[in-house]
């Protein structure tokens, strides 16, 4: 994985400079994106989830539903059912597409293959 650094979210009153791996997961709403972050802080940015999924590494981010964009440090784990989702360690539960359900498997597959 790469090293992450560090992101930029400006909000109405601040710059608000993020450590990229202390981001949990985005979530988006029309054209506002919010990012859950490890110390329980939720900032909201008016950014689409797209452009921010640009800034991000795709090596340490997956994108499983419309809607979300998910630290893949941060998942425990993936139930396999119909309806998959990712559980995060902070014990979000977020839905994967079905669409993507493939995708998202052999990303998190290709992302935990031990490196020699």
């Amino acid at each position: 994985m790469k090293a992450m650094g560090r992101i930029i979210l400006s909000t109405h009153d601040f710059h608000h400079l993020i450590e990229i791996s202390q981001i949990i997961f985005c979530k988006s709403r029309n054209s506002y994106t919010t990012f859950y972050l490890t110390d329980n802080e939720k900032i909201t940015v008016s950014t689409s989830i797209k452009e921010i999924e640009k800034q991000l590494h795709k090596e340490n981010f997956i994108r499983p539903h419309q809607s979300y964009l998910v630290n893949i440090q941060f998942i425990r784990a993936v139930r396999k059912a119909s309806a998959c989702e990712l559980i995060l360690k902070n014990g979000t539960c977020i839905a994967v597409s079905s669409r993507k359900k493939n995708k998202v498997l052999q990303l998190l597959e290709k992302s935990t293959r031990i490196q020699d």
